[in-house]
């Protein structure tokens, strides 16, 4: 994360020495540069909350993405400082691939790392969905949970 910020700060710095020697604005810059186009990424699960069906906040629509208490499916948890963070990543690879529909969520708590799946109000749905995962992958099996935790939900 720190090396994200000083990426950034770094960037912010060099686009406003390049602005200073161009005598405009970042926008009159980047149409220079970009010949007119300008590329956004970002990844796939962004550009699905952000679609008006999917309740962006900004678009005055029903569907409001709200935190609370709610049910999710503990995957993966260790406190290896080695393997626990690679280990997490690949399983949470393992669970899209087969359950794409369901959030993953690799979170770090010192010294844990946890990979929890879905965002379920009731403790039911998460118990039948996380039979569903067991039978898909069953290497993962003996230590799936269904833990509490905060959840996204779509109002």
């Amino acid at each position: 994360m720190k090396r994200l910020l000083s990426l950034l700060t770094l960037v912010a710095l060099l686009a406003g020495a390049a602005m200073a020697q161009t005598q405009g604005t970042i926008v009159e810059h980047m149409e220079l540069s970009s010949q007119g186009r300008v590329t956004v990424t970002q990844p796939a699960r962004l550009g699905e909350r952000l679609r008006p069906e999917n309740g962006n906040p900004d678009n005055g629509q029903k569907g409001v993405v709200k935190n609370r208490v709610g049910y999710r499916i503990q995957v993966y948890a260790d406190k290896n400082q080695r393997t626990a963070k690679s280990e997490a990543m690949a399983r949470e690879r393992m669970v899209q691939a087969q359950f794409p529909e369901l959030g993953c969520y690799v979170t770090y708590n010192a010294p844990t790392w946890r990979l929890r799946v879905g965002d379920f109000v009731t403790r039911e749905e998460a118990v039948e969905v996380m039979q569903q995962l067991k039978k898909e992958l069953p290497s993962c099996a003996s230590e799936m949970i269904v833990v509490k935790d905060r959840i996204n939900v779509v109002l």
